[in-house]
């Protein structure tokens, strides 16, 4: 009977490892592609919003957009959640931004994701 006690108890912690396990939150991340890209062309905004839940919206903020949409005075972008906390979108570079370096963040459910990727608007 020992034993018999022994492997239900691996069995249950095992079930609780993996349940825990896939439970956890996804890694937070904000990524741009290209990371460098001539002004009138598009760039690929993709990432994950952790326990954000799946159809809310993240907003991704850079004054390298165009106004469409803002989040405090700053252009901004908005993206659905998906399963697992990703989303993903693409967005033109307004042809009359200025080149240079710009910081991309994002936010979702009220709170800021804690992320920051640079993009470079060339001429």
């Amino acid at each position: 009977m020992h034993r018999q006690s022994l492997l239900l108890i691996a069995v249950v912690a095992a079930v609780l490892t993996a349940t825990a396990a896939s439970a956890a939150p996804a890694r937070v991340f904000l990524s741009v592609t290209p990371t460098a890209v001539h002004r009138g062309h598009s760039v690929l905004l993709r990432g994950n919003a952790g326990s954000c839940p799946v159809g809310d919206e993240v907003t991704i903020i850079s004054r390298a957009f165009a106004r469409t949409h803002e989040f405090a005075g700053v252009p901004a972008v908005l993206a659905r959640v998906r399963s697992g906390g990703a989303f993903r979108l693409s967005t033109r570079i307004p042809t009359g931004k200025r080149p240079g370096l710009y910081g991309i963040t994002a936010r979702c459910g009220g709170g800021n994701l804690g992320v920051l990727v640079h993009l470079r608007v060339l001429r």
